[in-house]
């Protein structure tokens, strides 16, 4: 056995050393070094969303209400589609995300993609430890890899196993300990709201969403999916919410979840401190008409009734006045 340089800190080291901050690559939910899975049902636009992320990293962009505060190199790995779908997803996507710088998207992202390889050449095999040598190889000089999909990229033989996870928990283990930030695509199980496999894969990862299809007019053009948050490390913050997502043409559109607004509207009408539905729009930093309808939403689904909302007015109109009185007493 070699002898190993293991670096084994006091908790006093630990409190006295300045750790540098890691950069964010997708403020506010995935930082240098970290993993996140993301999952769904085929057809829902999973492929899309992980481009336009890495499109966004690469050019130092927005996607959705999410950004990379600058560019960083991106190699998006992708385990099935032709080199041609990928170009023209790529030209749609470039239209539909704002603030990119085009030019350093040309240079900073690049695509490892099986369908481009020579019919001899092998590809490697996310759950073989040769080829992860091979991709964690390839991975040197980005910040952050893609790994578009987990069922393309890897033979694995038994999904149900927690066995046969434990080479690709390993390589995205490895991944964060020379500080590669990984997002890898999955596959949501065919009877279920999660994703396909064993629950040992959700052990590295600081970020677990799934998009789940949405219907009707927001699907008219095609990719149209609901955000659920189902693990998540980072601090709480406003941008990571419940977002209804549609690609309206040739933009990304999206707002927050008809139930997720309601239960905002909620908490700012309980809170006590708004008198009336001018001060809780301001509260909220929403249009008043965005409150009316959300008001409308709630009382239709059963959420609060018309008599409890002005009850919750009279309530903090009868708090500010015995504070009024208290304060001239």
């Amino acid at each position: 056995m070699h002898d190993c340089a293991y670096r084994i800190p006091s908790i006093g080291e630990i409190l006295d050393y300045e750790f540098l901050p890691r950069d964010d690559l997708v403020a506010p939910w995935l930082k240098e070094g970290e993993s996140a899975l993301i999952y769904a049902a085929p057809g829902v636009g999973k492929s899309m969303f992980a481009l336009s992320i890495a499109l966004a990293v690469a050019g130092g962009g927005k996607f959705l209400d999410w950004e990379s505060p600058k560019p960083y190199k991106v190699l998006f790995v992708d385990g099935e589609m032709p080199m041609d779908t990928i170009k023209e997803r790529t030209e749609m996507l470039i239209k539909a995300l704002p603030d990119l710088d085009r030019d350093l998207i040309r240079e900073n992202l690049h695509v490892f993609a099986r369908q481009f390889q020579e019919a001899s050449v092998d590809f490697p095999n996310l759950a073989d430890p040769m080829g992860q040598s091979e991709l964690e190889k390839q991975a040197q000089g980005y910040d952050l890899v893609i790994l578009d999909n987990l069922s393309t990229l890897a033979n694995v033989e038994d999904e149900n196993a927690s066995r046969a996870f434990q080479p690709i928990v390993g390589f995205l283990m490895r991944m964060k300990q020379i500080g590669k930030a990984c997002i890898l695509i999955h596959h949501s199980g065919k009877k279920s709201s999660t994703y396909r496999g064993s629950s040992m894969l959700a052990t590295t990862f600081e970020v677990i969403l799934g998009l789940e299809k949405l219907s009707g007019l927001k699907a008219a053009h095609g990719t149209a999916f609901l955000i659920k948050w189902d693990k998540l490390r980072a601090k709480p913050d406003e941008r990571i919410r419940s977002w209804e997502v549609w690609l309206d043409e040739d933009r990304w559109e999206y707002e927050a979840a008809a139930n997720e607004d309601i239960e905002i509207l909620l908490e700012g009408l309980r809170s006590g401190k708004c008198l009336n539905q001018k001060e809780l729009a301001s509260a909220l930093k929403w249009d008043p008409s965005k409150v009316t309808r959300t008001k409308e939403k709630a009382i239709a689904t059963g959420a609060i009734s018309l008599k409890d909302w002005g009850v919750a007015f009279g309530r903090a109109r009868d708090a500010r006045t015995s504070v009024s009185q208290e304060a001239d007493f």
